[in-house]
C-alpha cells in the first residue's frame, strides 16, 4: 500500500483531485482512441492501400470492442471510487487503467508487426503519462515489464517461435531485419523508454514538492490571517467601549438631564453624537468583516427573504416617513435562500439604508424579489444622487466613497459596500451596481443595485477551500 499510496498524499486533497480529474481525462481519450481504432480497419485498406489479413482484422475487432467496455467500466467504476488512502482508490483505478491498456497496446503493436509496427512509439506516451500519477517504483517496474515482454516478442519472432504479422502494403517485403538490427532496435527502445520515465518522474515530483510547498505556506497565510483577524477584533473591541461611553455621556446632556445648554452647545454635541454613530458604524463594519473572515457563519440556514427585507424596512420606518419617501416592495413570500441569516440581513439593511441615505425628501424606491429555477435576483432601484460613471466600477472597493460624495451632508466609511460584495461573494452570488437607474429623474439619476444568490448555497466545508 505505502508503495503506491505515499504517507504525505493522505492529507492532500488537491493531488486526490489531480487524479481524479486525469482519469476522467484518459476516459475520454480511451472512447476517442477505440473509435479511431475502428475507422482505422475501415480506412486502412480503402485510402492508405493497406492488406490487413483477416487474423489482424479479427483482432483489430476484439481489442477496440474491449478497450470500450473496460473503458465504460471505469467510467462507470470512477463515480464508486473515491479518495481513502486505506481503500481501494483513484490511485488503484489509474494503475488498473494503464495495465490495461499497455496490455492492449501491446497487442496492437503485436498485430501491426511488433519491430515494424507504427504505433509502438506510444508506448512512450504512456511512460510520460504514468510517471505524471504513479509513484517512481511503481512506474520504474511497469516500463521494466514493458520491455521485457516487447523484447522478448521480437526475439520470440524472429527466431520462428511465434507468428509474424506484418502489415502488407506497410513496408517493403524485401526489407529485411537481422539480429544486430534488432538488438539494437531494443536497447535503443530500452534507453529511451527508461530516459523517458526518468525525465517525467523527476519533473513530476519536482511539481508535485513545489505544489505541497505551496500548500504549507498557505496554510501558514491562513493561520496568520486568523490570528490577525483575531487581534483586529480584540482591538477593536477595546476601541468601541471607550466611544459607546461618550456617546452616553453626549446623551445624556442633549436629552438635558444634566440642565439645560445653549442651541449652539446643541448644535455642537449633536454633531459630536452623530460622529460617534458614524465611529460605532465603522467599527461594527470591521467586526463584522472579521467574523467573515473566521468564517464564523452558518451556510446551511434557510430565510425567507420577503420577511425578512420587510422587516429591515420596519425598522427604518420613521426615517422614511420623515423624508417622504415612497418605498415599494415587490416579492414572492415563498422565495428562500440558503445562508446566514445575520450576514444577509446585514447585506439588506446596509443597501436600503443607503438608498433612503442618498435619496432626497419625496423619493422612490422600488425592491424587486425575483426567482428561477436556480437563482434567485433582488434588485433596489432608486432616483436619488445616483453614482459618477467614473466610480461605477470602484463602489466596492473598501474605504471607497464617491466622488459626489465629498461635500454631501451624510458621510460613511467606506466600508459597507465592500463588506455588501464580500458577503455575496461568500454566499456564491453576484452584486453589481448602475446608475441612472430605471426610475431616474431629472437631476436625480439614481442607482439600481442587482444582487444575484443562488438557491442552494456551498457548505461550510466546501466555503472553507476557497478561502
Amino acid at each position: 500500500m505505502s508503495l503506491l499510496i505515499p504517507k504525505w498524499t493522505y492529507n492532500y486533497p488537491e493531488f486526490w483531485n489531480t487524479i481524479r480529474r486525469r482519469n476522467l481525462w484518459f476516459i475520454k481519450i480511451r472512447y476517442i482512441a477505440s473509435f479511431c481504432l475502428f475507422i482505422s480497419l475501415i480506412i486502412s485498406e480503402s485510402l492508405l492501400n493497406l492488406k490487413l489479413s483477416n487474423v489482424q482484422i479479427q483482432a483489430f475487432s476484439i481489442i477496440a470492442f474491449s478497450i470500450f467496455v473496460y473503458n465504460v467500466l471505469f467510467h462507470v467504476l470512477r463515480h464508486y471510487v473515491f479518495c481513502e488512502p486505506e481503500k481501494f482508490n483513484c490511485m488503484h483505478l489509474s494503475l488498473l487503467q494503464m495495465l490495461a491498456d499497455l496490455t492492449s497496446l501491446m497487442l496492437m503493436v503485436y498485430f501491426t508487426g511488433l519491430i515494424e509496427s507504427p504505433i509502438y512509439a506510444f508506448f512512450i506516451f504512456h511512460m510520460v503519462i504514468g510517471s505524471l500519477i504513479l509513484p517512481g517504483i511503481i512506474i520504474y517496474s511497469i516500463c521494466g515489464i514493458v520491455v521485457f515482454v516487447y523484447s522478448l516478442l521480437i526475439i520470440l519472432q524472429l527466431n520462428g517461435i511465434i507468428p509474424t504479422h506484418s502489415i502488407a502494403g506497410f513496408i517493403d517485403s524485401s526489407t529485411h531485419f537481422n539480429l544486430v538490427h534488432d538488438i539494437v532496435f531494443i536497447l535503443v527502445f530500452c534507453l529511451l523508454m527508461f530516459m523517458t520515465v526518468i525525465l517525467a518522474n523527476h519533473v513530476a515530483r519536482n511539481l508535485l514538492k513545489r505544489e505541497e510547498q505551496l500548500r504549507i505556506a498557505l496554510d501558514k497565510l491562513n493561520e496568520a490571517e486568523v490570528a490577525k483577524q483575531k487581534y483586529i477584533v480584540g482591538v477593536v473591541h477595546e476601541i468601541k467601549s471607550p466611544i459607546a461611553a461618550v456617546k452616553s455621556l453626549v446623551e445624556v446632556i442633549l436629552k438635558k438631564y444634566l440642565g439645560p445648554i445653549s442651541k449652539e452647545v446643541e448644535e455642537k454635541l449633536a454633531r459630536v453624537n452623530l460622529r460617534a454613530d458614524e465611529g460605532l458604524e465603522l467599527i461594527n463594519n470591521i467586526l463584522r468583516i472579521s467574523r467573515l473572515k473566521l468564517l464564523e457563519v452558518n451556510l446551511s440556514e434557510p430565510i425567507v427573504l420577503k420577511s425578512l427585507i420587510e422587516g429591515i424596512i420596519n425598522q427604518k420606518k420613521e426615517i422614511i416617513e420623515e423624508k417622504h419617501i415612497n418605498i415599494k416592495f415587490e416579492g414572492n413570500s415563498d422565495i428562500l435562500c440558503v445562508g446566514d441569516r445575520d450576514l444577509i440581513q446585514l447585506v439588506f439593511s446596509n443597501l436600503i439604508s443607503n438608498s433612503i441615505k442618498y435619496t432626497d425628501i419625496d423619493g422612490n424606491i422600488i425592491i424587486k424579489l425575483l426567482e428561477n429555477e436556480k437563482e434567485i435576483l433582488i434588485t433596489i432601484s432608486d432616483d436619488g444622487i445616483g453614482i459618477p460613471k467614473k466610480d461605477l466600477s470602484k463602489v466596492f472597493d473598501q474605504f471607497y466613497r464617491g466622488s459626489n460624495l465629498k461635500n454631501y451632508k451624510s458621510e460613511g466609511s467606506g466600508l459597507g459596500l465592500s463588506l455588501v460584495k464580500e458577503i455575496i461573494n461568500y454566499h456564491h452570488g453576484k452584486i453589481h451596481a448602475e446608475s441612472p437607474s430605471d426610475i431616474h429623474k431629472p437631476n436625480r439619476p439614481g442607482t439600481i443595485i442587482s444582487i444575484i444568490l443562488p438557491k442552494e448555497t456551498l457548505s461550510n466545508t466546501e466555503a472553507d477551500t476557497r478561502f
